[in-house]
């Protein structure tokens, strides 16, 4: 099975002068979600892709908002819409939307709201086993923000592809909490997941470099023992590459 990335899940138009995704409490997303601010929907949307939620009342809403949105969805602007709500329910993790994007699929539905039900059922069987590792509590410490106890969950993960979006979010949102960069650079000094691998190795490099990128100086010595010692060759180019970038 080909591994997925979430980024392109679906092509989606961006949410408009989005510069970071919003993280919200899940009265919040029910409050959004019952609402009429598209905007403010896409973006919480958006920010479902690492939330860890675990109160099924916030995709129900969602759910009910998509329903709701399928009878206008007769031109670019009001599809696009529905798109990202149907987006939104992927993130769940919960099978019992899988009926939800087979009637889209079945039904007589635009092609293009068509093919991203098609895309979004392998993202929901891909949440179902991401949600509980992102939401496990256990895990998180409290003097911790929620978004950055989900992230260390996704970087402390046996999930490759989970651990380099963790690690892409890190780096694209500018998330350098001094928590995310110490649980990195224990990921880092023992790469357990690390093998000959195209996912592997990349989802390292990823890791690699938002440590670096974070210019600490105190992880500097974590990239130079993998630009010298780092099993995989590719990684270690990588590394060198960072070390000259961000130092």
């Amino acid at each position: 099975m080909k591994h997925i990335t979430l980024a392109l899940v679906l092509t989606l138009s961006s949410v408009a002068g989005q510069a970071l995704a919003e993280t919200f409490t899940e009265a919040e997303y029910v409050a959004i979600f019952n609402g009429d601010n598209i905007n403010k929907q896409k973006q919480a949307i958006d920010s479902l892709v690492l939330a860890g939620l675990s109160d099924p009342k916030v995709f129900d809403t969602l759910h009910a908002k998509f329903k709701a949105s399928l009878p206008q969805a007769v031109n670019n602007a009001s599809i696009d819409y529905s798109a990202w709500l149907l987006k939104g329910l992927a993130y769940s993790g919960d099978e019992k939307y899988l009926q939800t994007f087979n009637e889209i699929i079945a039904g007589d539905y635009p092609g293009k709201l068509k093919k991203y039900a098609k895309k979004s059922i392998p993202t929901l069987k891909q949440y179902k086993s991401w949600t509980p590792i992102l939401s496990d509590k256990s895990q998180y410490a409290a003097s911790e923000t929620r978004e950055v106890n989900v992230i260390a969950n996704a970087l402390r993960s046996d999930e490759l592809e989970l651990k380099r979006y963790a690690a892409k979010r890190m780096i694209n949102h500018s998330l350098y909490a001094p928590y995310l960069l110490s649980v990195l650079d224990s990921e880092l000094k023992d790469p357990r997941l690390l093998k000959h691998e195209k996912l592997a190795i990349n989802t390292y490099a990823y890791m690699a470099k938002a440590l670096a990128s974070s210019g600490e100086p105190e992880y500097k010595a974590t990239l130079e023992h993998i630009a010298k010692q780092s099993s995989e060759r590719k990684l270690q180019k990588y590394a060198k590459k960072y070390l000259k970038t961000y130092y």
